[in-house]
Protein backbone atom coordinates (compact mmCIF):
# COMPACT_ATOMS: atom_id res chain seq x y z
CA UNK A 1 0.00 0.00 0.00
CA UNK A 2 1.49 3.57 -0.80
CA UNK A 3 1.24 6.53 1.59
CA UNK A 4 1.28 9.79 0.56
CA UNK A 5 2.87 12.41 2.42
CA UNK A 6 -0.20 13.66 5.04
CA UNK A 7 -1.91 10.74 4.44
CA UNK A 8 -5.00 10.26 6.93
CA UNK A 9 -4.16 6.93 7.65
CA UNK A 10 -0.98 8.05 8.75
CA UNK A 11 -2.12 10.82 10.90
CA UNK A 12 -4.07 8.43 12.58
CA UNK A 13 -1.01 6.45 13.03
CA UNK A 14 1.02 8.73 14.53
CA UNK A 15 -2.09 9.65 16.84
CA UNK A 16 -2.28 6.27 18.26
CA UNK A 17 1.64 6.69 19.37
CA UNK A 18 1.24 10.05 21.07
CA UNK A 19 3.91 9.20 23.98
CA UNK A 20 3.76 12.40 26.34
CA UNK A 21 3.08 12.44 29.94
CA UNK A 22 -0.32 12.62 31.09
CA UNK A 23 -2.09 15.58 32.25
CA UNK A 24 -1.24 14.46 35.71
CA UNK A 25 2.25 15.15 35.71
CA UNK A 26 1.98 18.66 34.77
CA UNK A 27 -0.25 19.31 37.48
CA UNK A 28 0.40 23.36 38.91
CA UNK A 29 2.31 24.01 35.33
CA UNK A 30 -0.51 22.90 32.74
CA UNK A 31 0.93 25.81 30.70
CA UNK A 32 3.85 23.47 29.86
CA UNK A 33 1.65 20.55 29.05
CA UNK A 34 0.40 23.03 26.37
CA UNK A 35 3.01 23.59 25.58
CA UNK A 36 4.62 20.15 24.77
CA UNK A 37 1.39 18.95 23.64
CA UNK A 38 1.73 21.62 20.57
CA UNK A 39 5.46 20.50 19.89
CA UNK A 40 4.76 17.20 19.87
CA UNK A 41 2.01 17.16 17.21
CA UNK A 42 3.74 20.05 15.38
CA UNK A 43 7.34 18.07 15.67
CA UNK A 44 5.60 15.25 14.14
CA UNK A 45 4.18 16.42 11.44
CA UNK A 46 6.30 18.66 9.73
CA UNK A 47 9.67 15.71 10.77
CA UNK A 48 7.30 13.58 8.48
CA UNK A 49 6.45 15.51 5.92
CA UNK A 50 10.59 16.79 5.71
CA UNK A 51 11.59 13.21 5.87
CA UNK A 52 9.42 11.89 3.02
CA UNK A 53 11.36 13.97 0.55
CA UNK A 54 14.81 14.91 2.60
CA UNK A 55 17.74 13.09 3.40
CA UNK A 56 18.12 14.96 6.67
CA UNK A 57 15.74 16.50 9.18
CA UNK A 58 16.98 18.54 12.04
CA UNK A 59 15.82 19.19 15.51
CA UNK A 60 17.90 22.20 17.65
CA UNK A 61 16.63 22.93 21.09
CA UNK A 62 18.33 26.25 22.06
CA UNK A 63 17.19 25.86 26.23
CA UNK A 64 17.21 22.36 27.07
CA UNK A 65 16.77 22.08 30.58
CA UNK A 66 15.70 19.72 32.08
CA UNK A 67 14.19 22.04 34.28
CA UNK A 68 11.39 21.05 37.07
CA UNK A 69 11.34 16.91 35.12
CA UNK A 70 8.98 15.05 37.56
CA UNK A 71 9.67 11.73 36.05
CA UNK A 72 13.00 10.15 35.90
CA UNK A 73 12.57 8.98 32.29
CA UNK A 74 12.09 12.62 31.60
CA UNK A 75 9.52 12.07 29.40
CA UNK A 76 7.73 15.22 30.45
CA UNK A 77 10.64 17.20 28.91
CA UNK A 78 11.15 19.55 25.63
CA UNK A 79 14.32 17.11 24.78
CA UNK A 80 12.33 13.82 25.16
CA UNK A 81 9.15 14.46 23.76
CA UNK A 82 11.20 15.29 20.60
CA UNK A 83 13.38 12.37 20.81
CA UNK A 84 10.22 10.41 20.97
CA UNK A 85 8.39 12.10 18.63
CA UNK A 86 11.24 11.66 15.88
CA UNK A 87 11.68 7.87 16.62
CA UNK A 88 8.23 7.26 15.50
CA UNK A 89 8.62 9.56 12.09
CA UNK A 90 11.46 7.14 11.83
CA UNK A 91 9.60 4.11 12.43
CA UNK A 92 6.79 5.27 10.48
CA UNK A 93 8.87 6.59 7.44
CA UNK A 94 11.20 2.58 7.63
CA UNK A 95 7.71 0.94 7.39
CA UNK A 96 7.38 3.59 4.00
CA UNK A 97 11.12 2.77 2.76
CA UNK A 98 12.36 6.11 3.61
CA UNK A 99 15.04 6.20 5.86
CA UNK A 100 15.88 10.17 6.41
CA UNK A 101 18.73 10.27 8.61
CA UNK A 102 17.11 12.57 12.54
CA UNK A 103 19.73 14.46 14.34
CA UNK A 104 18.90 16.40 17.36
CA UNK A 105 21.38 19.20 18.90
CA UNK A 106 20.61 20.48 22.24
CA UNK A 107 22.12 23.23 24.15
CA UNK A 108 22.07 24.39 27.82
CA UNK A 109 23.65 27.12 29.47
CA UNK A 110 23.52 26.12 33.57
CA UNK A 111 25.99 23.35 33.92
CA UNK A 112 24.38 21.36 36.44
CA UNK A 113 21.44 21.10 34.07
CA UNK A 114 23.88 19.87 31.06
CA UNK A 115 25.33 17.45 33.08
CA UNK A 116 21.83 15.94 33.53
CA UNK A 117 20.67 16.26 29.75
CA UNK A 118 24.11 15.00 28.71
CA UNK A 119 23.62 11.83 30.91
CA UNK A 120 19.75 11.85 30.14
CA UNK A 121 20.68 11.28 26.18
CA UNK A 122 24.37 9.25 26.14
CA UNK A 123 22.88 6.07 25.36
CA UNK A 124 20.60 6.74 22.37
CA UNK A 125 22.19 5.36 19.32
CA UNK A 126 19.11 5.18 17.21
CA UNK A 127 18.43 9.28 16.50
CA UNK A 128 21.76 11.02 16.09
CA UNK A 129 22.06 13.38 19.37
CA UNK A 130 24.44 16.09 20.27
CA UNK A 131 25.01 18.17 23.32
CA UNK A 132 26.33 21.57 23.53
CA UNK A 133 27.22 23.74 27.09
CA UNK A 134 26.85 27.13 26.80
CA UNK A 135 24.80 29.97 26.08
CA UNK A 136 22.62 29.46 22.90
CA UNK A 137 23.39 32.93 21.24
CA UNK A 138 27.09 32.09 22.06
CA UNK A 139 27.06 28.32 19.94
CA UNK A 140 24.94 29.80 17.25
CA UNK A 141 28.24 29.40 14.65
CA UNK A 142 28.72 25.68 16.34
CA UNK A 143 24.49 25.37 15.54
CA UNK A 144 24.94 26.40 11.93
CA UNK A 145 27.66 24.10 10.86
CA UNK A 146 26.15 21.12 13.00
CA UNK A 147 21.98 22.19 10.84
CA UNK A 148 24.41 22.25 8.01
CA UNK A 149 22.01 23.63 5.80
CA UNK A 150 19.95 21.20 5.68
CA UNK A 151 16.07 21.87 7.27
CA UNK A 152 15.88 22.25 11.00
CA UNK A 153 12.95 23.63 13.11
CA UNK A 154 14.71 25.07 16.08
CA UNK A 155 12.63 25.70 19.47
CA UNK A 156 13.22 28.43 21.21
CA UNK A 157 12.14 28.25 25.03
CA UNK A 158 13.93 30.07 27.53
CA UNK A 159 13.07 31.07 31.24
CA UNK A 160 12.86 34.92 30.23
CA UNK A 161 13.71 37.77 27.31
CA UNK A 162 17.38 37.17 27.05
CA UNK A 163 19.68 35.10 25.39
CA UNK A 164 17.86 34.91 22.19
CA UNK A 165 18.37 38.23 20.60
CA UNK A 166 17.08 38.19 17.21
CA UNK A 167 20.17 39.94 15.61
CA UNK A 168 22.43 37.62 17.40
CA UNK A 169 20.66 34.34 16.36
CA UNK A 170 19.95 35.77 12.92
CA UNK A 171 22.61 33.39 10.75
CA UNK A 172 20.02 30.46 12.42
CA UNK A 173 17.39 32.13 11.62
CA UNK A 174 17.94 32.73 7.95
CA UNK A 175 18.88 29.29 7.32
CA UNK A 176 16.60 26.45 5.95
CA UNK A 177 13.80 25.72 7.96
CA UNK A 178 11.54 27.11 10.71
CA UNK A 179 11.56 28.23 14.53
CA UNK A 180 9.12 27.99 17.32
CA UNK A 181 10.18 30.64 19.89
CA UNK A 182 8.11 30.90 22.96
CA UNK A 183 7.68 34.50 24.12
CA UNK A 184 7.45 34.60 27.67
CA UNK A 185 4.60 37.35 27.62
CA UNK A 186 3.78 37.30 31.12
CA UNK A 187 7.40 37.58 31.99
CA UNK A 188 8.25 40.44 29.72
CA UNK A 189 5.07 42.56 30.54
CA UNK A 190 6.09 42.76 33.80
CA UNK A 191 9.45 44.89 32.93
CA UNK A 192 8.52 46.54 29.85
CA UNK A 193 7.94 49.91 30.27
CA UNK A 194 9.37 50.10 33.35
CA UNK A 195 12.45 52.38 34.55
CA UNK A 196 14.60 49.36 35.54
CA UNK A 197 17.47 49.69 33.40
CA UNK A 198 16.67 47.03 31.45
CA UNK A 199 16.16 48.81 27.66
CA UNK A 200 19.24 47.59 26.21
CA UNK A 201 17.98 43.91 26.57
CA UNK A 202 14.80 44.53 25.35
CA UNK A 203 16.91 46.39 22.51
CA UNK A 204 18.48 42.67 21.73
CA UNK A 205 15.45 40.64 22.36
CA UNK A 206 13.29 42.64 19.55
CA UNK A 207 16.19 42.83 17.42
CA UNK A 208 16.93 46.68 17.97
CA UNK A 209 15.33 49.89 19.06
CA UNK A 210 11.98 51.22 17.88
CA UNK A 211 9.68 48.65 20.02
CA UNK A 212 8.64 51.49 22.57
CA UNK A 213 5.74 52.70 20.76
CA UNK A 214 4.16 49.15 20.82
CA UNK A 215 4.80 49.01 24.71
CA UNK A 216 3.57 52.19 25.30
CA UNK A 217 0.17 52.26 27.12
CA UNK A 218 -3.01 52.07 25.21
CA UNK A 219 -5.63 49.92 23.21
CA UNK A 220 -4.44 46.67 22.39
CA UNK A 221 -1.31 47.18 24.16
CA UNK A 222 -0.83 43.22 24.41
CA UNK A 223 -1.25 42.45 20.23
CA UNK A 224 0.46 45.66 19.62
CA UNK A 225 3.81 44.06 21.04
CA UNK A 226 3.44 40.49 20.22
CA UNK A 227 2.95 42.06 16.33
CA UNK A 228 5.68 44.03 16.43
CA UNK A 229 8.12 41.07 17.98
CA UNK A 230 6.74 39.06 14.71
CA UNK A 231 7.15 41.57 12.33
CA UNK A 232 11.15 42.25 13.18
CA UNK A 233 11.24 37.98 13.39
CA UNK A 234 10.29 38.19 9.44
CA UNK A 235 12.16 41.08 8.69
CA UNK A 236 15.32 39.80 10.65
CA UNK A 237 14.84 35.80 9.28
CA UNK A 238 13.56 36.37 5.96
CA UNK A 239 10.57 34.26 6.76
CA UNK A 240 7.66 34.30 4.57
CA UNK A 241 5.12 33.53 7.31
CA UNK A 242 5.62 34.43 11.01
CA UNK A 243 2.33 34.26 13.52
CA UNK A 244 1.64 33.32 16.88
CA UNK A 245 -0.45 31.25 19.37
CA UNK A 246 -1.34 31.98 22.61
CA UNK A 247 -1.39 29.80 25.78
CA UNK A 248 -3.06 31.21 28.58
CA UNK A 249 -2.64 30.99 32.59
CA UNK A 250 -3.75 27.63 33.81
CA UNK A 251 -6.46 29.94 36.41
CA UNK A 252 -7.19 33.07 35.22
CA UNK A 253 -7.82 34.33 31.59
CA UNK A 254 -4.78 35.67 31.51
CA UNK A 255 -1.87 35.14 28.38
CA UNK A 256 0.88 33.53 30.43
CA UNK A 257 3.05 33.03 27.06
CA UNK A 258 2.87 32.88 23.08
CA UNK A 259 4.49 30.51 20.80
CA UNK A 260 5.67 32.78 17.35
CA UNK A 261 6.40 30.71 14.45
CA UNK A 262 8.29 31.59 11.65
CA UNK A 263 8.26 29.74 8.22
CA UNK A 264 8.76 29.97 4.35
CA UNK A 265 6.35 27.35 3.16
CA UNK A 266 2.57 28.01 2.66
CA UNK A 267 2.12 24.21 4.08
CA UNK A 268 3.53 25.27 7.51
CA UNK A 269 1.07 27.97 8.50
CA UNK A 270 -1.62 25.21 7.29
CA UNK A 271 -0.35 22.68 9.84
CA UNK A 272 0.84 25.07 13.13
CA UNK A 273 -2.94 26.27 12.24
CA UNK A 274 -4.16 22.69 12.40
CA UNK A 275 -1.87 21.90 15.76
CA UNK A 276 -3.04 24.77 17.03
CA UNK A 277 -6.79 23.73 16.79
CA UNK A 278 -6.17 20.88 18.57
CA UNK A 279 -4.09 22.59 21.15
CA UNK A 280 -6.77 25.05 21.69
CA UNK A 281 -9.46 22.45 22.34
CA UNK A 282 -7.14 20.77 24.85
CA UNK A 283 -6.68 24.46 26.44
CA UNK A 284 -10.36 24.70 26.65
CA UNK A 285 -10.53 21.30 28.61
CA UNK A 286 -7.34 21.21 30.97
CA UNK A 287 -8.13 24.90 32.21
CA UNK A 288 -11.58 24.28 34.27
CA UNK A 289 -10.01 21.47 36.01
CA UNK A 290 -7.14 24.14 37.00
CA UNK A 291 -9.67 26.78 37.90
CA UNK A 292 -11.62 24.31 39.98
CA UNK A 293 -8.58 23.11 41.73
CA UNK A 294 -7.52 26.36 42.28
CA UNK A 295 -10.28 27.19 44.04
CA UNK A 296 -11.12 24.38 46.43
CA UNK A 297 -7.55 24.71 47.71
CA UNK A 298 -8.23 28.25 48.40
CA UNK A 299 -11.46 28.19 50.41
CA UNK A 300 -10.81 24.17 51.15
CA UNK A 301 -14.44 23.45 50.50
CA UNK A 302 -15.07 20.65 47.94
CA UNK A 303 -17.30 21.20 45.30
CA UNK A 304 -20.39 19.31 44.05
CA UNK A 305 -19.48 19.31 40.59
CA UNK A 306 -17.04 18.39 38.08
CA UNK A 307 -15.55 21.66 36.45
CA UNK A 308 -17.07 20.89 32.81
CA UNK A 309 -20.14 21.77 34.39
CA UNK A 310 -19.13 25.16 35.75
CA UNK A 311 -16.96 26.57 34.05
CA UNK A 312 -17.45 28.14 30.84
CA UNK A 313 -14.29 30.07 29.26
CA UNK A 314 -16.22 32.45 27.27
CA UNK A 315 -12.64 34.86 26.22
CA UNK A 316 -11.18 31.85 23.83
CA UNK A 317 -15.04 32.40 21.97
CA UNK A 318 -14.87 36.19 22.25
CA UNK A 319 -11.32 36.06 20.69
CA UNK A 320 -11.99 33.76 17.85
CA UNK A 321 -14.56 36.08 16.96
CA UNK A 322 -12.38 38.51 16.61
CA UNK A 323 -9.85 37.54 15.13
CA UNK A 324 -12.43 36.12 12.33
CA UNK A 325 -13.47 39.37 11.76
CA UNK A 326 -9.45 40.30 11.24
CA UNK A 327 -9.70 37.58 8.53
CA UNK A 328 -12.96 39.12 7.18
CA UNK A 329 -10.76 42.15 7.04
CA UNK A 330 -8.24 40.81 5.06
CA UNK A 331 -9.14 38.76 2.50
CA UNK A 332 -11.25 41.88 1.49
CA UNK A 333 -7.82 43.67 1.46
CA UNK A 334 -6.05 41.47 -0.59
CA UNK A 335 -9.36 41.49 -3.22
CA UNK A 336 -9.14 44.74 -3.45
CA UNK A 337 -5.22 44.80 -4.16
CA UNK A 338 -4.72 42.34 -6.60
CA UNK A 339 -8.59 41.68 -7.69
CA UNK A 340 -8.17 37.75 -8.43
CA UNK A 341 -5.79 35.31 -6.11
CA UNK A 342 -5.52 31.44 -6.09
CA UNK A 343 -7.03 30.20 -3.00
CA UNK A 344 -3.78 28.52 -1.41
CA UNK A 345 -1.75 32.21 -1.91
CA UNK A 346 -5.20 33.96 0.06
CA UNK A 347 -4.84 30.96 2.69
CA UNK A 348 -1.28 31.41 3.55
CA UNK A 349 -1.60 35.09 3.91
CA UNK A 350 -5.44 34.78 6.17
CA UNK A 351 -4.37 32.23 8.69
CA UNK A 352 -1.06 34.12 9.71
CA UNK A 353 -3.94 35.52 12.16
CA UNK A 354 -4.62 33.17 15.35
CA UNK A 355 -7.32 30.88 16.04
CA UNK A 356 -8.46 31.33 12.20
CA UNK A 357 -7.94 27.67 10.82
CA UNK A 358 -8.64 26.24 7.13
CA UNK A 359 -12.32 25.02 7.53
CA UNK A 360 -13.19 29.00 9.29
CA UNK A 361 -11.58 30.88 6.03
CA UNK A 362 -13.38 28.64 3.46
CA UNK A 363 -16.67 29.63 5.58
CA UNK A 364 -15.65 33.15 4.89
CA UNK A 365 -14.47 32.45 1.43
CA UNK A 366 -18.08 31.11 0.36
CA UNK A 367 -19.60 34.06 2.92
CA UNK A 368 -18.22 36.81 0.17
CA UNK A 369 -18.97 34.55 -2.49
CA UNK A 370 -22.91 34.33 -1.38
CA UNK A 371 -22.90 38.16 -0.42
CA UNK A 372 -21.73 38.93 -4.49
CA UNK A 373 -18.15 39.89 -3.28
CA UNK A 374 -16.47 37.30 -4.84
CA UNK A 375 -16.41 34.97 -7.84
CA UNK A 376 -14.83 31.50 -7.09
CA UNK A 377 -13.45 30.39 -10.34
CA UNK A 378 -12.24 27.02 -11.62
CA UNK A 379 -14.85 25.13 -9.27
CA UNK A 380 -15.12 21.76 -10.42
CA UNK A 381 -18.85 21.06 -11.91
CA UNK A 382 -19.81 18.56 -8.37
CA UNK A 383 -17.20 20.87 -6.14
CA UNK A 384 -18.89 22.32 -3.06
CA UNK A 385 -16.32 23.68 -1.37
CA UNK A 386 -13.50 26.17 -2.31
CA UNK A 387 -10.28 24.30 -1.91
CA UNK A 388 -6.85 23.82 -4.37
CA UNK A 389 -7.19 25.20 -7.79
CA UNK A 390 -9.70 27.59 -7.24
CA UNK A 391 -9.07 31.49 -7.85
CA UNK A 392 -11.15 34.26 -5.72
CA UNK A 393 -11.69 36.79 -7.82
CA UNK A 394 -13.09 40.18 -7.10
CA UNK A 395 -16.62 41.10 -8.17
CA UNK A 396 -15.99 45.08 -8.52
Amino acid sequence: MVFRCGDRRLEAWFVQRVTMRELEYYRGREQTYIKHFFLERYLEKVAYHIGWVAKDFVYVDGFSGPWRAEHESYDDTSFMIAIQALRRVASGLAERDRRPRMRCLFIERDPKAYDELRRAVEGISDIEVRTLCGSFEEQIPKIVDFVDNKFALTFVDPTGWTGFGLRNIQPLLQGRGEVIINFMFDHINRFLGSQTGTESSFDDLFGGPGWESAVAPGPRREQRIIDFYASRLKELGNFKHVTSTRVLKPTSDRSYFYLVYGTNHPKGILEFREVERKAVSEQERVRPDAKQTARVERTGQPELFVASDTDEDVSFHEEQEQRRDEAVARLRSLLASRKSIPYEDARSQVLEIPLVWEGVFKDIVHEFADRGEAKLLNMEPRQRRVGKGVTIAATQ
